[in-house]
């Protein structure tokens, strides 16, 4: 047998009014503080987050702020003790939580890396220069990173005589 549901029903808007119970001093200063601690939580959160879904881009903005340090063969940082190469591109990764190889080599044997051409090459990808050296790309014709001894970092312009021979995009660093 089916219900007839034709039939209106009507709720009462008149619901009984109650007063709500006192609440404790303990209970009041817990209220106080409960919203400044949830905001101050939040703002924690928001800082030490891990990066963004784009941590191509973030990894370079950090390696951006490395301008300027001093190029030292097998260096990793921090500024003051200089990059080489891989070391300015390992930090920069795992400043957004990426950890990659810590070498050229290692690093094109990572499956971490994905070949990519050089009009696909995104700022945050690694133009490698032979297997023995690698920058991040901040254009297609222009790459940041260590360079060589003596050389600070900053960026390196494509020239016919040093000119990118690979582009890799890192798996899960961000697809734009």
């Amino acid at each position: 047998m089916r219900p007839n549901l034709t039939k209106k029903i009507t709720l009462s808007t008149h619901l009984p009014r109650t007063t709500p119970a006192p609440a404790s001093p303990k209970l009041k200063v817990l209220a106080r503080l409960a919203l400044p601690l949830i905001a101050a939580v939040t703002a924690v959160g928001m800082i030490a987050a891990p990066a963004s879904a784009n941590r191509r881009q973030d990894a370079m903005s950090w390696a951006l702020r490395q301008r300027g340090c001093p190029y030292v063969y097998g260096g990793t940082g921090p500024c003051s003790n200089g990059f080489d190469c891989s070391g300015l591109v390992v930090a920069a990764y795992a400043k957004v939580g990426m950890a990659l190889p810590r070498t050229t080599y290692e690093m094109l044997d990572s499956p971490l890396l994905v070949q990519i051409s050089r009009s696909q090459a995104k700022r945050g990808d690694l133009a490698f220069f032979g297997p023995g050296h690698v920058e991040m790309v901040d254009n297609p014709n222009v790459s940041f990173g260590a360079d060589t001894s003596g050389v600070p970092i900053g960026w390196t312009v494509s020239t016919p005589y040093w000119e990118p021979t690979a582009y890799y995009r890192i798996r899960g660093a961000g697809r734009t």
